[in-house]
């Protein structure tokens, strides 16, 4: 029996939450937590109190930083850090990283 023109099409909950995630940014949250995570693992917890993350476009991450020497001793650690999250994040493909100061 074919769906009337009446009828609501039928779709898997799945696709539906998905789509819902996607539409609203709850997925870039997750993920910018995930992220975040790894880079305080990788600089330590005092330092990276003073990090966020920002977009991921093209595999160039945006990393912020609260202060300029917070900027600078992430610098100097970014060879560890992108390491760190092509290991534990492969499927984000992040070929480089982008350090700015959080205005």
């Amino acid at each position: 029996m074919a769906p009337s023109a009446n009828q609501p099409r039928v779709r898997k909950i799945g696709s539906i939450v998905s789509q819902l995630m996607s539409r609203r940014g709850y997925a870039q949250i997750t993920s910018n937590d995930e992220l975040r995570a790894t880079i305080v693992g990788v600089v330590g917890g005092q330092l990276g109190a003073t990090v966020s993350v920002g977009k991921l476009k093209q595999g160039i991450l945006q990393i912020f930083a609260t202060d300029s020497v917070t900027l600078q001793e992430l610098n100097f650690q970014k060879r560890s850090i992108l390491k760190r999250l092509q290991k534990e994040h492969p499927d984000s493909n992040i070929t480089d990283l982008r350090f700015r100061i959080q205005s």
